[in-house]
């Protein structure tokens, strides 16, 4: 992040939660954020709905958020370590967490994991980016924390492939992916 940019984002205990915001406005960098990439609003359309922005704002947005991804080392649901990208190996199967599956298997040639997503009803092969690839969105990442060396289910990086596994099996490691650490 350039120092232009950075000096435009505020992050202080005593304002806003201690959420990082614009310029000490009363608008956080996600919710700025989340309007440009998920709510797919130009910047115009940003602009207008928070007029006390700038468009150099914006770009501050965007890198703050780029160095976050960009740096993250740890998965903040449940705080366990990510794996560096340079230990994952082409073909293996790893235990992880992303929106839709808590298994994939890693294609470096594709730079991207695979996994089984089930959709009403419908089980299909998708894929996911690595968790640090700062052009994906948070949600669209798989945060990989472990190599699983005894999957109950194949994962072919095929696109067209049928699901010929135990459904239940797709859901095995959901518990401890999604929660919490007891303290």
């Amino acid at each position: 992040m350039r120092p232009e940019e950075r000096s435009r984002i505020t992050v202080e205990p005593d304002h806003l939660d201690g959420k990082p915001c614009i310029r000490r406005l009363p608008i956080t960098v996600w919710v700025v954020y989340k309007d440009l990439a998920f709510h797919g609003l130009t910047e115009e359309a940003v602009l207008k709905k928070y007029p006390d922005l700038e468009p150099e704002d914006l770009t501050a947005v965007r890198a703050y958020i780029a160095s976050e991804i960009k740096s993250r080392t740890s998965d903040e649901f449940t705080g366990r370590p990510i794996l560096p990208k340079d230990q994952l190996k082409h073909g293996r199967f790893y235990k992880g967490r992303c929106r839709n599956a808590t298994v994939a298997r890693w294609n470096v040639e594709a730079n991207c994991f695979y996994h089984w997503r089930e959709k009403f009803g419908r089980i299909f092969i998708e894929t996911i980016k690595y968790p640090t690839d700062e052009t994906e969105p948070w949600w669209d990442v798989f945060d990989v924390v472990e190599e699983l060396p005894w999957p109950k289910f194949e994962i072919p990086f095929d696109h067209e492939a049928v699901f010929a596994g135990n459904r239940d099996d797709l859901y095995e490691h959901n518990e401890e992916m999604w929660h919490r650490p007891k303290k």
